[in-house]
């Protein structure tokens, strides 16, 4: 979103408007569609734009309500500046040159408070997602029906675990304790719990409060 003062400045800024072209790629800006509140910016797949690449394009304002107009213009780049009259409804297009390594912003003047938007234009690659965690792996655990804890594997690899708990006991409870991790069943509780939790290089315990008897072993 905009900071006010970024669009302040935008809607000062005086207008104009270049001649329409059908060679370059086209982008659809909207507003006030049934004299509602929106105002955006998309390429010509109705793919809302937040990036774009440095060049010529043919703007294609599809302005749909006389209490809204769409105003572009950026404080980095002085030749690009343009906006529909507030009286104005139909379609008017504009043909602008984007300036690489720029911020371009666009808002309905007279409610540029709610109705903003921004795009960086730049021949920069953009950076690559942060790379996903893989899911947690499985680990079944718990206190059988006689009050005899149990961890499926004793020895394991360092990382997340989704510990899938089966407590069949009314008596006693299931309780796995170590680095990071402090985890119990009630007493009295008798189902099944599922924890994620992180394990780290070490030793932990579990077993049935008081006693934690048994020994998970993490590499």
């Amino acid at each position: 979103m905009l900071r006010i003062a970024f669009v302040t400045a935008l809607l000062v800024l005086a207008p104009g408007a270049a001649a329409h072209t059908t060679a370059n790629p086209i982008l659809l800006a909207t507003v006030g569609t049934n004299d509602g509140f929106d105002i955006d910016l998309a390429d010509a797949n109705g793919v809302h734009v937040s990036r774009l690449l440095p060049g010529t394009y043919d703007v294609v304002v599809r302005d749909r309500s006389t209490l809204h107009n769409f105003h572009l213009a950026s404080n980095e780049d002085s030749t690009v500046d343009f906006k529909t009259e507030l009286e104005f409804v139909g379609e008017q297009t504009f043909t602008v040159t984007f300036r690489d390594d720029t911020t371009y912003a666009y808002a309905c003047e007279p409610h540029w408070r709610i109705m903003n938007g921004s795009f960086l234009v730049t021949s920069r690659p953009a950076d690559p997602p942060p790379p996903t965690e893989p899911p947690p792996t499985v680990l079944k655990a718990g206190v059988t029906s006689k009050g005899r804890p149990f961890v499926a594997k004793r020895t394991l690899r360092a990382g997340r675990y989704r510990v899938l708990v089966q407590d069949a006991s009314r008596r006693a409870n299931f309780h796995l304790k170590g680095s990071g991790v402090n985890r119990r069943t009630a007493r009295k509780f008798k189902g099944r719990k599922t924890w994620t939790v992180r394990l780290e290089s070490g030793r932990y315990r579990f077993g049935s409060d008081p006693r934690l008897t048994g020994t998970l072993t993490v590499r």
